[in-house]
């Protein structure tokens, strides 16, 4: 269809995921419009909590709220809805309810046996990390980041009261088990008691060094046990306020500090990659949890004290025997901030690259996790494939970039260079060499690939530099970083243009498929089309958003994909520069978007931790 640009969105309208539907097929499920799949279940930001019964785990994160059979670690439902990172998550006494507050300063509060939303709760005008119903699932506290607390009437959703007198982040809410005392922590490195019925503050508990992070009852009700970021906890006398025990020996900030059902054992959960064990009478320490690979953010008791789940940064949710230590299996597929997508060359892999150390190799027909390429000590900044596919290189932060075998995941070759790290980087076009680029050091550095050294430093940017691009015959090269493009020849590694028309980061250069047209997209809302020979501006597209992060052009050429801080993935014609549409899913930042080779996918990755693919393409 000549000089007609047609826009075709295959949209999936799924049915509500149910205990019955095949677990295997949650990267199908609760997608987005637009959207055929989803490569990872989100990142793990909040907190992970069992129903009283024991019978369902709840984990928030940035997809939403996953809930998973406790006892075989199927996914059973996502609880989607939320527009933001989910922070808490809290059961209702008998279950049926779950209450849910994240980043996007929405409470939410679902049906747990159908996965319905039943209520939007929008007051806070910041984001809601403190959520927990009253022991009779009658009242619900919420606290958030504006520093307030509020209480509302589960039923009908009726606010009740406003609890104002901390000065800092509301961090966590818990009732008393008569239900007559609230507790709050905070940011201002207080733990407050407060009259339910009235809203009175009751008591001020002082002592942490450090921000607040959480609060919690003992089962009797006489203990009451506190983290921080001074790297401790502490437990309390809920009458008097006299500090019982300080829980020192974590090297990094706690998160959370729960009692066991018994009321025997508290466990902690800290950014040191551990989980600990204490005695709540002695403030004895028992044990260490030693396993996760990142942050541990969240600590949960199964109802029967028998089992303990722990979930992190790192992407799993782990089960531990609490008495002997022994981790029993563990929950995998959430993962980290992806920062770099690529599809390879026949479209049959799609290759990630992430915060959590890794590059993931995942089946971009199924969805199934085909392979983690693991020896980066720092995030994976870029991964680009080697024209012939054989290869993968990705560039890390922590001062080196790695090649891999495509097929078998092995780890070829380790080069240093750049300090402290990587920024990105593409083969030549002839598979012969690799230029990299950093942001730290301005520098762009040609690798020759049959020697495996560093054969040539390109400097002229003045400040960092965010991205590289080939021309499609490699005769020249584009960066963009400090607010400028720069153009060199291929071969004598000289600055041929100098392209200076955005007044902020350049975060992303692109060719097209002839290579007669350079996209460029910066932090400054705008996507630029340079004529590559000339260096002359073709076209600026204004996106309506700051913080543009990336830029690709479609296979054939006619089409633009965008993304970064807006959480969407825009499409744009080229010919003319108009918008065509916005696909809505993400949660956070997209940091980079690829299309399949044969232009009817398009990939994005996304700070959420996920891989959205979307049915798109022009005819």
């Amino acid at each position: 269809m000549k000089n007609t640009l047609i826009l075709i969105l295959v949209i999936h309208i799924l049915p509500q995921l149910t205990l019955a539907q095949d677990a295997q097929d949650w990267h199908l499920e609760h997608l987005p419009h637009g959207a055929k799949a989803r490569f990872g279940k989100g990142a793990i930001r909040g907190n992970i909590t069992y129903s009283p019964d024991g019978k369902l785990l709840a984990v928030a994160c940035s997809t939403g709220i996953w809930i998973y059979d406790a006892q075989t670690d199927e996914p059973l439902q996502l609880l989607t809805g939320h527009t933001d990172f989910v922070l808490m998550a809290a059961f209702s006494p008998d279950g049926v309810l779950l209450a849910s507050g994240g980043y996007d300063k929405t409470v939410r509060l679902w049906d747990t046996r159908t996965g319905t939303e039943l209520r939007t709760i929008e007051r806070h005008n910041r984001g809601v990390g403190a959520v927990a119903f009253n022991p009779n699932g009658t009242l619900l506290a919420t606290g958030a980041e504006d520093a307030t607390i509020h209480l509302w009437h589960v039923q009908t959703g009726t606010h009740l009261r406003t609890m104002t007198e901390h000065t800092g982040d509301v961090t966590s809410v818990a009732f008393s088990p008569d239900g007559k005392t609230l507790a709050s922590a905070s940011d201002d490195k207080t733990l407050r008691l407060w009259d339910v019925e009235t809203g009175e503050s009751l008591r001020t508990f002082m002592g942490h060094t450090g921000y607040g992070t959480g609060v919690w009852f003992s089962p009797d009700g006489k203990t009451i046990a506190s983290s921080s970021r001074d790297k401790t906890a502490r437990l309390w006398d809920a009458q008097t306020g006299e500090l019982r025990h300080t829980l020192a020996g974590h090297s990094g900030d706690v998160d959370i500090a729960i009692f066991s059902p018994d009321g025997k054992t508290v466990a902690t959960a800290s950014r040191d990659k551990t989980a600990r064990l204490w005695d709540a009478q002695t403030g004895t320490h028992i044990r260490t949890l030693n396993g996760h690979t990142s942050y541990v953010l969240s600590i949960a008791f199964s109802p029967d004290g028998k089992t303990l789940r722990t979930g992190s940064r790192d992407g799993t949710v782990r089960l531990w025997n609490p008495n002997t230590g022994t981790e029993l299996r563990t929950i995998a597929g959430h993962t980290n901030q992806v920062n770099s997508v690529v599809f390879s060359s026949d479209g049959k892999t799609l290759a990630s690259g992430s915060t959590d150390n890794t590059v993931h190799l995942w089946n971009a027909q199924t969805g199934e996790s085909l392979r983690v390429l693991k020896g980066h000590t720092k995030q994976v900044n870029g991964v680009a494939y080697s024209p012939d596919g054989k290869t993968i290189a990705s560039a890390g932060e922590d001062n080196t970039f790695r090649l891999w075998d495509a097929q078998t995941g092995e780890d070829i070759q380790t080069f240093k260079g750049h300090a402290p790290g990587f920024t990105s980087l593409a083969f030549r076009p002839d598979g012969e060499r690799i230029f990299t680029v950093s942001w730290w050091d301005r520098g762009v550095w040609c690798w020759d690939l049959h020697i495996n050294e560093w054969v040539d430093v390109l400097v002229s940017h003045d400040k960092g530099v965010k991205s590289i691009a080939f021309h499609p015959d490699g005769s020249q090269l584009a960066t963009g970083g400090d607010h400028t493009v720069l153009l060199w020849d291929a071969n004598t590694h000289k600055v041929a243009f100098r392209l200076e028309d955005h007044t902020d980061i350049v975060h992303s250069v692109a060719y097209n498929p002839d290579g007669s047209l350079l996209a460029s997209t910066a932090w400054d809302g705008t996507i630029r089309l340079w004529n590559p020979q000339t260096g002359a501006s073709v076209r600026t597209i204004k996106t309506g958003t700051e913080g543009n992060l990336c830029v690709v052009f479609s296979p054939d050429g006619k089409m633009l994909a965008s993304g970064g801080w807006g959480k969407t993935v825009d499409l744009w014609d080229v010919r003319t520069g108009a918008f065509i549409i916005k696909l809505k899913g993400h949660t956070y930042r997209v940091n980079s978007v690829a299309f399949s080779p044969d232009g009817r996918t398009l990939a994005s990755g996304s700070g959420d931790g996920t891989v959205l693919l979307w049915d798109v393409w022009s005819e």
